[in-house]
């Protein structure tokens, strides 16, 4: 973990309500792994106190910065927002655990929604610069949620896109878009992040087709550092099932799972 100050090149916004924020962080950036992600202090002030937990979206080691996408929804994202091109803000990070890739060979197919598609544009462009077959499948609620083609640029041979409304690719939900890619292609290696609804349909998909499931999970984290306990997930334990005391850290302990590992109980 590397305590950087940063400086925000740029903040624009992309899709309706979500930012991208690039910034000069030679360090992290030379650390930085698909899956991690890094707690920033969005205000040099004392309001908002907290960090703000932020997956990385992609990272540029030679030119040293990192890029993050976050959704304006709360204090800290507007916060964020409101900060200017060269403001400098503290930043820990890489944090967490990285996506482990598959096999040589393996086809993958990435699944995103809302703010859980970052981590999948960073796994994405690391998975096809390593030569895997590649499909990314991305949900949102509207047309005007999803990312342009653009910003998608290297992530994966084939993108797939689902609206709640219609309004943009399949109407309906994002499993539908990988029920399918798994039926056609046999991949077997699933990567996943976004709402808990979301990421569990993903997982009972995958293992219909048996194919390996790894998940990032969405938590708040008051520190993310292991420290306060606040962003834990329940597990089973070896046996297979479910006890008083067998949960885990989000922060320290992922936010990258194997799906079999969390218990899916409402």
């Amino acid at each position: 973990m590397i305590d950087e100050t940063v400086r925000i090149l740029t903040n624009r916004e992309v899709a309706e309500d979500f930012y991208l924020a690039r910034l000069a962080a030679p360090h992290i950036a030379g650390e930085a792994l698909p899956g991690q992600f890094v707690n920033l202090k969005v205000n040099a002030g004392v309001t908002p106190f907290l960090r703000m937990p932020l997956s990385v979206c992609d990272v540029n080691p030679d030119a040293g910065y990192i890029d993050v996408l976050y959704q304006e929804a709360g204090p800290k994202t507007q916060a964020l927002c409101k900060q200017p091109i060269g403001e400098e803000l503290s930043c820990l990070g890489p944090l967490g655990h990285p996506f482990t890739h598959p096999d040589k060979g393996t086809d993958c197919v990435l699944v995103g929604g809302g703010i859980g598609v970052p981590p999948m544009i960073f796994l994405g462009r690391r998975l096809m610069r390593e030569g895997f077959d590649v499909a990314l499948l991305i949900g949102a609620r509207s047309a005007a949620k999803h990312l342009s083609d653009e910003l998608l640029e290297g992530t994966a041979l084939r993108i797939g896109r689902a609206t709640d409304d219609g309004s943009l690719g399949h109407c309906g939900l994002v499993t539908d878009l990988l029920r399918q890619e798994l039926e056609s292609t046999g991949s077997k290696a699933v990567y996943t992040c976004g709402p808990h609804a979301m990421i569990e349909a993903v997982a009972d998909v995958s293992r219909e087709f048996d194919a390996a499931c790894q998940v990032s999970l969405e938590e708040y984290m008051a520190c993310g550092i292991g420290i306060c306990v606040g962003c834990v997930v329940r597990v089973e334990n070896a046996d297979g099932k479910t006890e008083y005391g067998d949960y885990k850290r989000i922060c320290v302990d992922g936010p990258v799972f194997d799906a079999r590992e969390i218990c899916w109980e409402h």
